[in-house]
């Protein structure tokens, strides 16, 4: 990503270098996106008479955010009056992203914005290509900020997200024809409904007819200020809206996975009913005293990459949001990647020569910089991702599981599911505890995702994994999660996880003395019998079976009622809180956060060729 190069005129107003035009008018900025945008779209009067839980307005040009925090603005104060529409989503593609200091800078201006525009800084993401989902007021106001050309990202956006209202911005056509294209009025229209307005500042007659040959009926009115004219559109020979979806919603399995869906699913307003065939939450392969979260990055940018990236980004924001609500330990220091093999170091090479590795995501170290970081002396050199960390797993689902229980959640523990029948309109749920029907399940059982399924199953691949606890004097300096080859936490309670054994062929959770020393001796073999390590003393271990399917990427899928989310393998805390909410925007039809290349890549169906796509 090319950020944006901007320098401000004498009024102070940021203008674009590559561009050479204003991001907003010199006088009056906020009143003209108050006019072109919101006034011509009827909003907010729209809202009040909105026949969803939610609204969509896609924006083609994020510039300084000025119209999405206006739009935001004027949602919370509909919102103390509001009824049905419960919640604002904001898709905004932009090719050249200001950088935060810059969006601090431009957005100073507006002082009445003052809260928004910092919970926005504070949110914003790195430059990484795609789309980067930003949730505010508790998940009534989503911002979805694509990153990149929108013509490139609008046929990569699903069919799925359709919009209410386009905000058709951007630099004038003169100075920005690329953007101005047939095919951009074309992906407008494909994810218009017959409800869909438009508008925009300009009346390029190109513009006008462009609109009305895509499908749109665009026409001229007053324009704002001493603009005489711009347009306004409606797409009323567009499809209808299919506004079905599911009243209630059964999750089954508590650990990471289950946990994040049935919050997801919560917050978007649904019935849901989560079941455990454990005592309690996060007893399974989420049982774990510590958990990394960070991306895991390849040579290329590509789908894992990006996804992995997209995911860690929104995690982040996420537990530091709800994390406030409860009492989880935490401790978000940083991770450190050491390139201790010579595929590892040939990797990161190719990492750091990457356009996405001047993001900001991370920063190369050389082993004496990553032993500063660290607190310990370290041999190899590495990358080192500051704003990634860890938490506890197990004190997140129960935690978790607690509050959402006291939101009206019907949890039930000790409970095994026996038999999913799925009929035309709901599924049929035979469990120990009886019989239920249930409109939609959502099967989250970690290395059991297979047992249930009576459709066809796919290649679960169950690892076991065991981590060891340990006591040390000379390791109480650590200051960062070191990945090796396994990886060693810093003290939580005195103790230092390290890990992590990878074991095809062992089909149970038993802890196993043999494990612990293979921990061990990891650690001393890969960082060369470290003076640190010496006198590492093992109390106690866990042992779990981790979930992955053959191309390692994560499965949420659907078959007619019943979907499957899962194969998270060793990443389920970096991984969960976003596709969760995939998985809940997808059955509630609110618009999806990822791209359809990403959707394809973790859907089901790519092992199920045999059944129909619903």
């Amino acid at each position: 990503m090319q950020q944006a190069q901007v320098h401000y005129n004498d009024a102070g107003t940021p203008v674009s270098d590559l561009f050479g035009d204003i991001y907003f008018s010199d006088n009056g900025g906020l009143d003209e996106t108050d006019y072109v945008f919101l006034h011509k779209n009827q909003l907010p009067q729209r809202w009040f008479t909105h026949p969803r839980a939610f609204f969509h307005i896609a924006e083609t040009g994020f510039g300084t955010g000025l119209n999405f925090l206006l739009t935001w603005l004027r949602f919370r104060q509909y919102k103390a009056d509001a009824v049905t529409c419960q919640r604002l989503y904001f898709s905004s593609f932009e090719k050249y992203p200001f950088s935060k200091a810059d969006l601090t800078k431009a957005l100073a201006a507006w002082p009445q914005l003052a809260e928004l525009t910092n919970l926005l800084v504070e949110s914003y993401p790195v430059a990484l290509p795609g789309p980067h989902r930003m949730s505010f007021d508790d998940g009534s106001v989503v911002l979805d900020l694509w990153l990149g050309d929108v013509n490139e990202l609008l046929p990569q956006v699903p069919e799925h997200n359709k919009v209410d209202a386009w905000f058709l911005d951007g630099f004038a056509p003169s100075k920005n024809p690329d953007m101005w294209q047939q095919n951009l009025f074309n992906q407008m229209f494909r994810l218009s409904h017959s409800g869909t307005t438009a508008s925009t500042f300009t009346c390029a007659g190109f513009v006008r007819r462009g609109l009305n040959d895509a499908g749109f009926s665009a026409s001229k009115t007053k324009g704002h200020g001493q603009k005489r004219e711009m347009l306004i559109a409606s797409a009323e020979r567009a499809a209808e809206l299919n506004l079905e979806r599911p009243d209630n919603v059964m999750v089954i399995g508590a650990g990471v996975a289950g946990i994040n869906a049935a919050f997801a699913l919560w917050q978007k307003g649904l019935k849901v009913q989560l079941l455990c065939t454990d005592a309690e939450a996060g007893m399974g392969a989420s049982h774990n005293r510590q958990g990394a979260v960070y991306p895991n990055l390849h040579a290329t940018y590509d789908l894992m990459s990006s996804l992995s990236c997209q995911s860690f980004l929104y995690a982040r924001q996420f537990y530091a949001t709800w994390l406030e609500n409860l009492t989880v330990a935490a401790d978000w220091c940083g991770v450190l990647t050491l390139a201790c093999n010579d595929n590892l170091v040939k990797r990161q090479h190719k990492i750091q020569l990457q356009p996405f590795a001047t993001s900001g995501l991370f920063k190369a170290v050389t082993k004496e910089q990553a032993g500063e970081i660290a607190g310990l002396a370290l041999p190899y050199d590495g990358l080192f991702f500051p704003t990634a960390g860890w938490l506890c797993p197990q004190q997140y689902c129960q935690q978790m599981a607690l509050w959402l229980s006291s939101r009206g959640i019907d949890i039930q523990y000790n409970t095994q599911v026996q038999a999913i029948t799925q009929q035309e309109r709901h599924c049929t749920v035979e469990t120990t505890a009886g019989t239920l029907q249930v409109a939609t399940v959502v099967l989250a059982t970690g290395a059991d995702l297979n047992s249930l399924d009576h459709q066809g199953s796919f290649p679960l691949r169950q690892i076991r994994g065991q981590v060891s606890h340990l006591q040390s004097q000379t390791m109480t300096p650590l200051k960062t999660v070191v990945c090796h080859q396994g990886y060693i936490t810093p003290a939580y309670q005195q103790l230092h996880c390290v890990g992590a054994t990878f074991d095809r062929s062992s089909g149970h959770s038993e802890v196993l003395d043999a494990d612990n020393q293979q921990n061990l001796d990891l650690v001393n073999q890969t960082l060369g019998q470290p003076e640190w390590f010496e006198d590492a003393a093992v109390v106690s271990a866990k042992a779990g079976l981790r979930a992955t399917v053959p191309d390692h990427m994560p499965v949420l899928g659907q078959q007619k009622q019943l979907w499957r989310f899962g194969a998270l393998g060793a990443r389920g805390l970096t991984w969960a809180p976003l596709l969760a909410e995939v998985l809940a925007c997808a059955i509630t039809k609110e618009p999806l956060p990822l791209t359809v290349q990403q959707l394809d890549s973790i859907d089901l169906q790519r092992y199920l060729h045999h059944t129909p796509k619903e």
